[in-house]
């Protein structure tokens, strides 16, 4: 049995375990983890439907039969349906073959199209819906060591990328044009880009989503520089914060030593079985012991893998137990409105005993580039 198998088989024993009759996944990074397969659907539905015992069946457009039927996992029922008919009768004939109940338990894929959600629903106006994230997750978010090893790869990729970029740069060199520059560096590495770079200068970084654009960098600008790449299809995501020249704030010392054994403390913590909000507390005790809290406005991590953002989210509430094999980043950060921010991010794994980085250490002063 191939991995892909193995997963659709661990998905439908937990299926059963939790009552659900159904799982309808996707175009995501869950049809690609079970499946090894995805395409987008462009709008049309295209779907892995997995029941709780049995075997799973691909509901495709047409056009993306033949793909479809190159799926990893060995799947072979594949349901093409044309534009000219829609699919809700190929749908409702599947489901009667699977056996699902009229009253079904169904998993949906979280990102699911809303429209394709709602006319499922009025198809078949017996099914009970629920979010399928938090059930898949439990899958994905241990690791094997084969995908820690294609995480450790695009961690060391994208490693070199942030140090070439920081060696490259000029006075008056845009937002924009960084994000080129990171771009071209992971293109002449064969390496593909995970998101899209994520460049602030000066009082941009003190918008953790700030959309870069074309300002250009000066003289005692603080850097935020947040970018990842993907190996076999598994994720990386750094940030570093950096001063060009002598910073304008000189405070910014000050909150870059913060930050960074805010970062520390947290991972000091990470071990199996401390839970992701104790991970996300202990940074935040840091900041706010330095009087910085209130500019602490996000998690302190997310998980990564396949995606670049998902389970387990390391942020208050969430009492999940950590455990080996599960990766997450831990990226405290500092955001002074109109004048700086400052984010150190690093990617971690959990071992049995504790705790590993998958990245270079980031520096623990604030670096002064010229």
């Amino acid at each position: 049995m191939n991995e892909f198998k193995q997963r659709i088989c661990e998905l439908q024993r937990l299926m059963t375990s939790q009552g659900y009759d159904l799982a309808v996944v996707s175009w995501t990074d869950q049809m690609r983890y079970l499946t090894g397969y995805v395409e987008n659907g462009h709008k049309r539905l295209l779907v892995l439907l997995v029941p709780s015992t049995g075997e799973p069946a691909f509901v495709v457009p047409s056009l993306n039969e033949q793909a479809a039927r190159a799926n990893r996992a060995g799947i072979e029922r594949i349901v093409p349906w044309q534009d000219s008919d829609g699919w809700a009768a190929s749908v409702i004939d599947l489901l009667g073959e699977m056996g699902i109940p009229d009253r079904a338990k169904v998993l949906v894929d979280d990102e699911l199209h809303a429209g394709h959600l709602i006319s499922l629903v009025e198809i078949v106006p017996g099914l009970q819906v629920v979010a399928a994230d938090e059930a898949i997750s439990m899958l994905r978010r241990i690791k094997n060591t084969v995908e820690l090893d294609w995480m450790q790869r695009a961690a060391d990729d994208i490693d070199a990328v942030a140090d070439e970029v920081m060696g490259s740069l000029v006075t008056g060199i845009t937002e924009r044009a960084v994000q080129q520059m990171v771009l071209d560096e992971l293109a002449t590495r064969g390496v593909e880009p995970g998101f899209t770079p994520l460049v602030c200068f000066g009082s941009n970084g003190a918008m953790p989503h700030h959309d870069s654009n074309n300002t250009p960098l000066h003289v005692g600008d603080v850097v935020v520089l947040d970018i990842g790449s993907m190996y076999n299809g598994y994720h990386s995501d750094i940030t570093r914060t950096f001063s060009f020249g002598s910073p304008a704030f000189p405070e910014a010392v000050a909150v870059y030593d913060s930050v960074f054994r805010a970062n520390h403390a947290a991972r000091a913590l990470v071990a199996p079985g401390v839970t992701c909000e104790a991970v996300d507390d202990a940074a935040r005790r840091v900041i706010t012991h330095d009087g910085f809290g209130d500019f602490f406005i996000h998690r302190t991590g997310h998980g990564i893998g396949m995606s670049g953002h998902e389970p387990p989210y390391i942020v208050k509430g969430n009492d999940l137990a950590l455990a080996p094999g599960m990766c997450f980043s831990v990226e405290p950060g500092i955001y002074l409105p109109s004048r700086f921010g400052v984010r150190i991010e690093v990617i971690v794994a959990v071992t049995e005993s504790g705790v590993r980085s998958l990245n270079v250490e980031p520096s623990a002063e604030l670096v002064i580039l010229r």
